[in-house]
């Protein structure tokens, strides 16, 4: 390709032909310092960017310390590609210096309440052109008697400094520059000091950019919205998936976490040495980590506490439920689940599976209970189900547990258990240890205090109630051998007179209050009524035979 000419190149930026090249050098400076706001303004940054390139020596007349401060507050694309032009060709020292100042500018202007919020867009795209300057610039520096890592040590501390400041006004596109940034940034710092320093030097290295990486993934953590759970789930229960849950552009979030482990190996920083860790960064790096398969064994011992803080504060929430996900669905050497992390996972999920805004988390949260549970010995479930089957706190909860209740009776019926172990749930102990809790209503007065259609409407008992009444007709219906003592005699009578009569009495005092008014049917109370009847025929038909 031609380069231009020097006539060329003035004509283009509309510059006088009779000018010499430091004088050139001022006015391109003043017009990229108006085009900078100026979007419309002739000549563009466009302009200047493809005539300077095309220009031979054309990047010498550019200016850092003119035209950084301005060009680093402006993320648009031409201005991005001046940056990188200056970071690769212009003097490395005058780049420095300009880093140097704008970090601190930086610095100084989060700490001010006022100015925080109305500059906080520009302060970010500001440091990612910072990071991107630096990445490239920086280790072009001649050392003489400094090391690099004496150069870059404040730099780092600074961009981390900059990164916790400004973590809050991260949007989903401009967090994973910045994970990408700060990644690239970090291995080509730890490449310069490892070529030219020391191994102590290279160490401690590994110490400051670690940190500066675990920072900007905390930081950025909301930002990466990989779909890892979603993804996981379809692979996983196809069937189960009736609309996707996976974000638009999950792979650029995938991209710029993965940039930081490509990092980490870079700085011979291995999955264990990130596990050894035992921080939240830890946590969210290991879950994207691809080549880690099965899990390492000691994960939950390490991370145990992040997975407990990261559900109950709503953080890395995708991360921490994947890595569960994953390890009670590819870690099959251990039949069991460590009874204490089993138990402290089944407090903290309820509360994700009842309340949580996103639908696609509250199922999949009930899902990873449910193989959990899987996971334990039948006494330990059977305590566990009792416990959510009877919390006060989650009433969503009560009649989700319920189902779960039905896919381990089913399954113990249909498979003898292992080991010899007498599995509570195909055994009389089933009805003794649930029948008080499901065979009434909650509270015991709940059908009593039901006066108008909007008592029903705004409680979940009544979804609970159903939910009982599936379970008790399909345990009648499946439990042919009458395994677990639902056919007995007495049994049925007790059901009969705890749940049965009282609501059977209900519905028939409703039904006659809704004949004689106009009111719409209420779908909750014909559930209701279907799941009786169905009961009644199927009591019926054992007592026949």
């Amino acid at each position: 390709m031609a380069l231009y000419s020097k006539n060329t190149l003035l004509k283009a930026l509309q510059l006088s032909p009779d000018i010499d090249d430091e004088a050139i050098s001022r006015d391109i400076s003043a017009i990229i310092t108006v085009a900078v706001d100026d979007e419309t303004r002739q000549p563009s940054l466009k302009t200047v960017y493809d005539n300077i390139l095309q220009y031979h020596g054309g990047p010498a007349l550019l200016e850092p310390l003119d035209i950084l401060p301005d060009l680093l507050r402006c993320r648009r694309r031409e201005a991005v590609d001046l940056v990188s032009l200056i970071s690769e060709n212009s003097s490395p020292k005058e780049v420095l210096i300009v880093i140097q100042e704008t970090l601190e500018q930086l610095t100084q202007l989060v700490l001010e309440d006022e100015a925080e919020e109305k500059h906080a867009h520009g302060s970010v795209e500001c440091l990612i052109n910072v990071i991107v300057l630096s990445t490239k610039s920086v280790p072009r520096l001649t050392l003489g008697k400094r090391t690099a890592l004496s150069v870059v040590s404040p730099l780092v501390s600074g961009v981390s400094s900059a990164v916790s400041s400004l973590g809050s006004n991260f949007t989903r596109d401009s967090g994973r520059s910045l994970l990408a940034g700060a990644s690239r940034m970090s291995e080509a710092f730890y490449t310069w000091i490892f070529k030219t320093g020391s191994e102590a030097n290279a160490a401690e290295a590994r110490k400051i950019l670690g940190s500066l990486l675990d920072t900007t993934v905390l930081a950025c953590a909301s930002c990466i919205r990989a779909s890892l759970c979603a993804r996981a789930f379809e692979v996983h229960y196809p069937r189960r998936t009736l609309s996707s849950a996976i974000e638009p552009e999950w792979q650029e979030g995938e991209q710029a976490i993965l940039s930081v482990l490509t990092t980490l190996r870079v700085m011979t920083l291995s999955t264990q040495d990130v596990l050894d860790s035992s921080t939240m960064s830890s946590l969210i790096i290991l879950a994207h980590e691809q080549e880690s398969y099965p899990p390492p064994k000691d994960l939950f011992s390490k991370l145990h506490s992040m997975f407990m803080t990261s559900i109950q504060m709503n953080f890395a929430l995708d991360e921490s439920l994947f890595l569960i996900f994953r390890c009670v669905t590819q870690d099959r050497t251990q039949p069991d689940f460590p009874p204490d992390l089993a138990t402290s996972l089944c407090i903290v999920l309820p509360a994700l599976a009842s309340t949580h805004l996103d639908p696609f988390i509250r199922h999949f949260s009930l899902r990873l209970i449910a193989l959990i549970l899987a996971r334990l010995p039948s006494v330990l479930q059977q305590q566990i189900l009792i416990t959510l089957a009877s919390d006060a706190e989650l009433p969503q909860m009560r009649a989700a547990a319920i189902g779960l209740l039905k896919e381990f009776v089913l399954e113990a019926l249909q498979v003898p258990a292992l080991s010899g172990e007498k599995n509570v749930f195909a055994s009389p102990l089933l009805i003794r240890s649930f029948g008080p809790i499901l065979f009434r209503t909650m509270p015991s007065d709940y059908l009593s205090t039901v006066q108008v259609a909007g008592d029903i409407e705004k409680s979940l008992e009544p979804s609970r109630i159903a939910e009982v009444l599936s379970f008790y007709y399909v345990l009648l219906q499946r439990d042919k051998d009458n395994k677990t003592g639902i056919r007995d005699p007495d049994n049925i009578a007790s059901v009969e007179s705890s749940l049965l009569r009282p609501l059977r009495f209900f519905l028939e005092k409703w039904s006659n209050a809704e004949g004689s008014s106009t009111a719409k049917p209420i779908l909750s109370v014909i559930s209701l009524q279907i799941g009786l009847e169905r009961i009644d025929y199927a009591v019926q038909t054992i007592r026949s035979r």
